[in-house]
């Protein structure tokens, strides 16, 4: 089955009438902690935080509420020409630099278009991880009302030779960005409109083979679907208009500028019990290799990256811990050996939500760790992309926070709206 990826009339902010495009974008909605949306807020009176995180009220009605007032705001703004839809269709190309944890470097490229929405089942689209109703709910509220795409999803597409990128390549080095911002949640960035029918067209050929990777955003995903449906019960015509389409930020997924960093495992509350259980099972599973520091934990799991499973353990006794499975074990994905295994057989966890946690970054887990009694923290090399596309391949899904693909893109440089 075809991948449909084409160009598309974005809505984007009128520069001439907002002063610093940095003042109007955020971080993705479900990253924002009260105190960010607050000092957003502040920022700018049109920043996008008021769309994606409208807050509810006391007296909110079903005609009157979050939902609806985001709605409105999003048309007032366009009737005032905060917001401009471009005239012409476009691939729009966003490039954001940024140093990751690992203290390099990098630009990641990605391409924002709409995408015609499949069905799972097609493997056109393909998740990796499953899916919680409370955020779809939200997300469907906010959908309703406003009938827009108000930030894109993350996905990935593999293109080995890298024939997509060099055709993106070719357009910015022959023209200056049309928006390009100073660091700013920790990141630069960077937007061109790819005008280009030629560039366009092969742009759009060669997506048509190719099957895209949700990294992140499942659960708009499956929003925008449930949205589709609802609109076919009550519009003409309605699967072969906007609603069919969703925005998306596609990413080569062997790009130099892709950063997938691990996620470790925090874990709180354990009682002295799941805590001596586990202890006594470990060697019935791992080789456990007693290491010295903290450095050396890290730098023997990174020698063991793409090469064999392996985690790191670090416990309130200030024992650091290598964990390589016996040679008895199936070969399987680090972090479902960590939470089908370690997590819910060792320390005898049933109720994740309870006892986990987590962090990318290996100093907080420790630091977690020593801030209190009954805990521990499991540190773990990052998935590997191609293992991801593997398993969605497969028709399977991950324990979640299986990848993290750092860092979240930018909201608010383009708005796809469905209606019109």
């Amino acid at each position: 089955m075809e991948t449909i990826v084409i160009p598309f009339r974005g809505l984007r902010y009128n520069t001439t009438k907002v002063d610093g495009i940095e003042n109007v974008i955020a971080p993705p909605y479900d990253v924002i902690k009260t105190e960010e949306r607050l000092a957003l807020e502040t920022r700018h009176p049109a920043n996008i935080i008021r769309l994606i995180l409208s807050q509810p009220c006391d007296d909110d009605t079903p005609d009157a509420n979050q939902y609806t007032r985001a709605a409105a705001l999003m048309n007032q703004w366009i009737s005032d020409n905060t917001l401009v839809q471009d005239t012409t269709p476009y691939y729009y190309i966003y490039d954001q630099s940024f140093n990751a944890p690992d203290g390099k470097n990098y630009t990641r490229r990605a391409l924002i278009a709409l995408v015609k929405l499949e069905p799972f089942e097609n493997k056109v689209i393909l998740p990796h991880e499953k899916t919680h109703a409370g955020p779809k709910a939200d997300r469907l509220n906010l959908m309703r009302e406003c009938h827009a795409n108000l930030s894109p999803i993350f996905l990935l597409y593999a293109d080995p030779v890298g024939e997509i990128e060099e055709i993106m390549q070719g357009f910015t080095d022959a023209h200056a960005p049309e928006i390009d911002c100073s660091e700013i949640f920790g990141s630069t960035h960077q937007l061109w409109c790819l005008d280009d029918a030629e560039r366009n067209g092969k742009i759009q050929n060669l997506f048509a083979s190719k099957p895209l990777l949700i990294a992140d955003g499942h659960h708009r995903y499956e929003t925008a679907l449930a949205f589709r449906e609802e609109m076919a019960q009550k519009v003409a015509n309605a699967k072969a208009s906007g609603y069919d389409y969703m925005m998306m930020n596609l990413v080569r997924m062997e790009s130099p500028g892709l950063a997938v960093l691990a996620i470790h495992r925090l874990l709180d509350n354990l009682s002295p019990e799941q805590i001596s259980h586990a202890m006594a099972k470990l060697p019935e599973v791992f080789e456990v290799h007693e290491i010295d520091t903290q450095a050396n934990l890290m730098a023997k799991l990174d020698a063991l990256k793409g090469k064999s499973a392996a985690v790191g353990m670090y416990t309130t006794d200030n024992n650091y811990r290598l964990l390589i499975p016996n040679s008895t074990i199936p070969r399987q994905l680090d972090v479902t050996l960590v939470q089908d295994t370690l997590i819910k057989k060792m320390f005898q966890i049933e109720t994740l939500a309870e006892h986990i946690s987590y962090t990318a970054y290996a100093d907080d887990a420790i630091a977690h760790v020593k801030g209190g009694s009954n805990r521990a923290a499991i540190l773990m090399n990052p998935t590997p992309v191609e293992q991801v596309l593997d398993v969605a391949m497969a028709g399977s899904t991950m324990p979640q926070k299986s990848t993290y693909f750092y860092p979240k893109m930018a909201t608010g440089f383009v708005i796809n709206l469905l209606n019109r």
